[in-house]
């Protein structure tokens, strides 16, 4: 029954009102609805991927279905007594795409110990950008609205529509004249080089820019998360901070950044994902005692990170996205309880998906685009979460607030503070809400309690 339950206790979070309602799982049952449910040996023999998928078209979009072995019978019966009867097992899953279960038994891992976007379902099947547990929910939803004659839509957000949740990794303070300056360097702009090392010589390096980074979120009515990294010290030859977040002046700076009403938050530094002692020794060096995390680099283990988050008393995390793709890496646009393997329930904290984070987008390792066509690559996922009034959580780091980027953005097109700015502008048009993290897992666990 833990399919099940968990399944079911994040459809309710999404329409609350259904929770009056019955479902017939199975044979049995004085329901009016039933689901189909698979009686297979998947979930017994733990594999990590199911072996077919069958595609089933449902209000004009092609979505994928688990653990079936027809794929002949159509996807919902209406019988002439009023009672309706969903053919395909969207319980098993859902709960398959939502719990995670593919990278908690699949091996595949990158260097820093990732489940990799390559090995997933998702990058499979080409559907990374397509909220399929929302569509499973859906469909749920109308055959019971149908059914019942009533209506389960919900406002979350206060807006009757989606929100947005604007973050900022804040890793680099101090490496605009080096990083930076070597794109310069490399591309003969001895003009612009010049002036970014005598900015640096000043005193103030371009990608110490705090300030200009919560300016940019008021313009648009947002407060933003700041996801401060606590360690400076190298680990294993990769490097967290560039700057000592013990030392006074950066004190003061989360101090400012709390003063002005956008939050403060940890950035769990390499090793902690693992680790609850330095995790906790990392939270104790912030001005403010964070609520959520987000761990450096998106490392996240699927086999130990949870129960360190969940020991942590952490209210919230937001790693879960994959660093060489935009879109949902739970095919799920709303916050969740990640799904607890040892016990075979879910977590207490809650998880805010990471969606699109800007090193995504123009890193040479991962999508490598231009800014312009970055721009209307994420438009069918933004779509996608207003379509299902879902959270946006997306990071731009502070050096892509600068003029001075990682890597030289291509001669003629827009620079990617540019282009966040256009997507702000957009979210604001369309009617987003803006939270910060904080506030919106609070919102959740709210939702819990009513």
């Amino acid at each position: 029954m833990y399919i099940y339950d968990y399944t079911l206790q994040h459809f309710h979070l999404l329409y609350p009102k259904a929770t009056a309602l019955s479902i017939n799982y199975g044979i049995g049952g004085d329901s009016k609805i039933s689901i189909k449910k698979y009686e297979g040996s998947f979930f017994e023999k733990k594999r990590p991927r199911p072996q077919q998928v069958f595609w089933k078209e449902w209000r004009g979009e092609k979505l994928p279905f688990f653990f079936e072995e027809d794929d002949q019978t159509e996807l919902i019966t209406y019988h002439p007594d009023g009672s309706a009867s969903i053919n395909y097992d969207i319980i098993a899953g859902a709960f398959y795409l939502l719990s995670g279960w593919q990278e908690y038994y699949g091996p595949e891992r990158d260097r820093f110990h990732r489940y990799t976007y390559k090995a997933s379902v998702q990058a499979r099947y080409n559907f990374i950008t397509k909220p399929v547990v929302n569509y499973y929910f859906e469909m749920l939803r109308e055959v019971m609205e149908r059914v019942h004659g009533v209506d389960l839509q919900h406002d979350h957000w206060g807006n009757n529509g989606m929100a947005t949740c604007l973050t900022c990794d804040v890793d680099r303070l101090h490496s605009a004249w080096r990083v930076a300056g070597k794109q310069l360097l490399f591309h003969a702009k001895a003009f612009d080089l010049t002036k970014l090392l005598l900015q640096k010589a000043v005193g103030r390096d371009a990608w110490d820019n705090l300030p200009e980074v919560m300016a940019t979120a008021e313009k648009y009515g947002a407060r933003a998360t700041f996801f401060f990294l606590s360690s400076n010290q190298r680990y294993n030859g990769h490097p967290n901070a560039d700057h000592d977040l013990t030392k006074l002046r950066y004190q003061h700076l989360m101090q400012k950044v709390s003063d002005r009403g956008h939050e403060v938050a940890l950035h769990g530094s390499f090793g902690t994902a693992n680790d609850l002692v330095q995790l906790k020794s990392d939270r104790g060096k912030l001005a403010q005692q964070a609520q959520g995390n987000r761990f450096h680099y998106l490392c996240y283990q699927p086999e130990t990170t949870p129960q360190v988050l969940q020991q942590s008393n952490l209210h919230y995390d937001s790693t879960l996205g994959f660093s060489e793709h935009f879109g949902f890496r739970n095919s799920f646009c709303h916050p969740f309880f990640p799904f607890d393997f040892q016990n075979r329930r879910a977590h207490t904290f809650v998880e805010l998906p990471l969606m699109l984070m800007d090193a995504t987008l123009y890193d040479i390792n991962f999508m490598h685009l231009a800014p312009r066509e970055a721009l209307k690559k994420v438009q069918p996922m933004l779509q996608e979460v207003d379509k299902f009034r879902g959270l946006l959580t997306l990071l731009w780091h502070n050096e892509n607030y600068s003029r001075y980027n990682e890597y030289a953005v291509p001669k003629g097109e827009p620079g990617w503070r540019e282009v966040l700015e256009k997507i702000l502008q957009q979210l604001k048009a369309s009617g987003s809400a803006f939270y910060t993290c904080a506030e919106a897992a609070n919102s959740v666990k709210a939702g819990c309690n009513q």
